[in-house]
C-alpha cells in the first residue's frame, strides 16, 4: 500500500470515528474532563482539541458533541445524556448519528488519496449509534468505565463488497454499512499516576454478527499531562487487531492529542 494512502486513512479514521483516541479523567467535583466517562461536560463548559470532537455541557445532565471540521464533508452530532446514579454506578447513554457518503466519495478516486476504487458507487448512508456507560468512581482521581452499543445504519443502496477500506482503525468503523448493524463493547481505566501526571488504558471490541470479517480489537495506553483545568495534552499507542477481506491482522499505531477548554456560560 502506498504510503500516501496510509497517510489517508490515518485522517479518514479520525474524521468518522465518535469518540476520540485519547481519553480524560475528570475531577468528579465539578465534572471536567469527562469525555469517554458517564458524567456529561460541566454546563456552559467547551471543550475541543487537535483531534478529539468538541463537547459543550448543555446543562447538568445534557452534553452535544460534534467532529467541527469533519462536518464540512461528514456531517455529525452526538448527545451524552446522563442519568443518574444506581448505586456506586454513574449511568448515561450516548446517541450519534453520521452522514459518511459525501467523505466516501472524496477518497473514491485513483491516486494521491484515492482509497476507494472509483468504480464504485457511493449510495446515501446514514449511521446511528446508541450507547451505554456505566462508571464507578473509586475516589475523585480513579475511575472505571463500562461501555456497550450497537450502531445501526441505513442506505439508499448497497455497497459492492469490494469497496472495503482494509486499514485498521477504519475498517472495524465502517463494516457496519456492509453488514447493517455492528456490536461494539469496551472498558475503560482512568486515573491519576502523580501531580499533574494521568494515565487513560481502553480496550473496545466490535462484532458484527454474521459477517466473515466479523470481530477487531483495539487496545489504547495514554499517558497525559495536565497543566491545569483548561488545558492537556498526552501521546501513547494503540494495538489493534482486525479480520479482514485478506485475513487477521495487527497493528501498533501512535496517537496523541492537545485539548482546551473553556468556560462559555456560568
Amino acid at each position: 500500500m502506498k504510503k500516501t494512502n496510509f497517510l489517508t486513512a490515518g485522517i479518514l479514521f479520525l474524521l468518522i470515528t465518535p469518540c476520540t483516541v485519547t481519553g480524560q479523567l475528570p475531577e468528579i467535583e465539578d465534572g471536567i474532563w469527562s469525555s469517554g466517562t458517564a458524567f456529561p461536560v460541566q454546563a456552559g463548559r467547551l471543550e475541543f482539541g487537535i483531534f478529539m470532537p468538541a463537547a459543550y455541557g448543555l446543562s447538568e445532565s445534557l452534553e452535544l458533541t460534534t467532529h467541527l471540521l469533519p462536518n464540512i464533508y461528514m456531517p455529525n452530532a452526538g448527545l451524552k445524556w446522563s442519568h443518574g446514579s444506581v448505586g456506586p454506578y454513574q449511568w448515561a447513554t450516548r446517541h450519534s448519528i453520521y452522514y459518511p457518503t459525501p467523505l466516501l466519495n472524496l477518497v473514491a478516486k485513483e491516486g494521491i488519496g484515492g482509497l476507494i476504487s472509483p468504480e464504485f458507487t457511493i449510495p446515501d448512508m446514514l449511521a446511528v449509534h446508541n450507547e451505554m456507560m456505566l462508571t464507578r468512581a473509586w475516589d475523585p482521581h480513579l475511575l472505571t468505565t463500562l461501555k456497550l452499543g450497537v450502531t445501526v445504519a441505513f442506505g439508499s443502496g448497497d455497497l459492492d463488497p469490494r469497496s472495503t477500506i482494509d486499514l485498521p482503525l477504519v475498517f472495524p468503523r465502517l463494516s457496519v454499512f456492509y453488514n447493517t448493524y455492528s456490536i461494539r463493547t469496551g472498558l475503560n481505566f482512568q486515573g491519576r499516576i502523580f501531580f499533574r501526571w494521568h494515565y487513560h488504558m481502553a480496550t473496545d471490541l466490535f462484532f458484527l454478527p454474521g459477517a466473515e470479517e466479523g470481530f477487531a480489537f483495539e487496545q489504547t495506553a495514554f499517558l497525559l499531562w495536565r497543566k491545569n483545568p483548561r488545558f492537556q495534552s498526552g501521546f501513547g499507542c494503540k494495538l489493534t487487531y482486525a479480520e479482514y477481506p485478506f485475513g487477521t491482522q495487527w497493528h501498533l499505531i501512535p496517537v496523541f492529542d492537545t485539548q482546551w477548554a473553556l468556560q462559555i456560560k456560568k
